[in-house]
């Protein structure tokens, strides 16, 4: 039996190393599974990393697109600028203010000293007839400076254009105040002389002093329509309603305006100017504010009047004037004035209802209006046509201001 005294040292080496190079090559297996385990973990990190980034890039994208639509739809037109001038971006609204080549923006905002940036944010310019608003922003870089600036150009004309509109109907208020007391204080003596003026006719024994009073009368009821537009034109319309016998009304309204073509006649020597009234075959009833009525047909009437003293003597034809009145299918109520005047220009038809619009030298531009304010106080409306020679104006009323006088046995002025 051998003894473990006589063992060698290089068996005893041997083993240690065997021993060595189990426990390293169980260390390297070890690190290899922890090394493959690590690397896997790396791969699903790295997966889960590109997945998000992924995701991240197709949020910025549809941000990107949102924001690119968004900007395409402003109206306000929007500008980036570099810190040296450069566009890196502008939105089509931006061609609508400035109407010129991409090179030539910056000199554009130099001229309106809106570039180089001078510390201001807000201005406001005009140009070419149009007013704008401009907001400038920078914006700031990772190190506190700014690494662009942003404009926004907003088109102001608009808003402009209502304060001054504001402005024009504070000073109109104040205006019309202004006229509504003039004007009652008018009316007071005129009918004093309108009185007057019909005693005197009473007691008149020669032909020609009827006449001159006439004339008179004339010119007073003249003046008093002027002064009725300015105070309808102040205020607003409150009707004092009742029923009346729509022939009885009409007929009354005629007689007065007879009076003022005869005169008319003889002072201009208009000879061949007539006026007749259509009688209308209808019984019936109307709601209506008679001296509103009355007032707005003789706005009619005397438009028309005056059409027809427009006519040149030298075209030797009659010249008429019709007030007509009918109960249409629908049952509502036409007022119709006619005249074979010189007519009305297409290019200003459109406008002929406008407050203060007049194509007569000494016209105020209201009667039109307030016929209008008057019919749409009434419920019903006026409306202009041409009918061959004839210039018509129709004023209607609604079928529920409207009644048979067999369903009611008042008579017109019942209130």
């Amino acid at each position: 039996m051998e003894n473990p005294e006589n063992v060698s040292d290089s068996q005893v080496a041997a083993e240690d190393r065997e021993t060595i190079l189990k426990q390293a090559f169980l260390s390297f297996q070890s690190a290899s599974e922890s090394l493959v385990t690590s690397y896997a973990a790396l791969e699903k990190r790295i997966a889960d990393l590109s997945e998000a980034l992924s995701r991240k890039n197709m949020d910025f994208d549809r941000q990107g697109s949102f924001l690119e639509a968004i900007l395409k739809s402003l109206s306000a037109g929007v500008l980036v600028l570099s810190p040296g001038g450069s566009v890196l971006y502008r939105n089509p609204a931006m061609e609508v203010f400035s109407g010129i080549s991409e090179g030539s923006i910056l000199p554009l905002l130099e001229r309106k000293g809106l570039w180089p940036p001078d510390g201001s944010e807000d201005a406001a310019f005009d140009d070419r007839s149009r007013s704008w608003g401009v907001v400038r922003r920078p914006v700031p870089g990772p190190e506190g400076g700014a690494i662009g600036y942003v404009f926004i150009f907003t088109d102001v004309t608009r808003i402009r254009e209502m304060e001054e509109e504001m402005a024009r109907d504070r000073r109109l208020r104040a205006m019309g105040e202004m006229i509504a007391q003039i004007a009652h204080e008018l009316r007071n003596p005129l009918g004093s002389l309108e009185l007057f003026a019909a005693l005197l006719t009473k007691d008149a024994t020669t032909p020609e002093g009827r006449e001159y009073l006439g004339h008179m009368t004339t010119s007073i009821a003249s003046m008093d329509r002027l002064i009725g537009n300015l105070l309808y034109h102040t205020r607003t319309p409150d009707l004092q309603e009742g029923w009346f016998d729509a022939g009885t009304l009409i007929g009354r309204i005629a007689d007065d305006f007879s009076r003022m073509v005869h005169s008319a006649s003889r002072s201009r020597s208009a000879r061949t100017l007539t006026f007749r009234r259509v009688p209308d075959s209808s019984s019936v009833l109307l709601c209506v504010d008679e001296e509103l009525i009355t007032h707005a047909l003789f706005n009619l009437l005397g438009n028309g009047l005056e059409a027809l003293l427009g006519v040149p003597s030298s075209e030797n034809r009659s010249r008429e004037l019709r007030l007509e009145s009918l109960v249409a299918r629908d049952r509502s109520y036409l007022f119709i004035v006619k005249d074979n005047g010189i007519g009305i220009a297409e290019d200003v038809a459109e406008r002929i209802f406008d407050p203060f619009f007049t194509t007569r030298a000494k016209g105020t531009g209201l009667g039109l209006s307030i016929v209008h304010n008057i019919a749409v106080a009434h419920g019903g409306e006026i409306r202009y046509d041409r009918e061959g020679e004839w210039t018509v104006f129709s004023l209607s009323l609604p079928p529920g201001r409207v009644r048979s006088k067999s369903a009611n046995g008042n008579e017109g002025g019942a209130r």
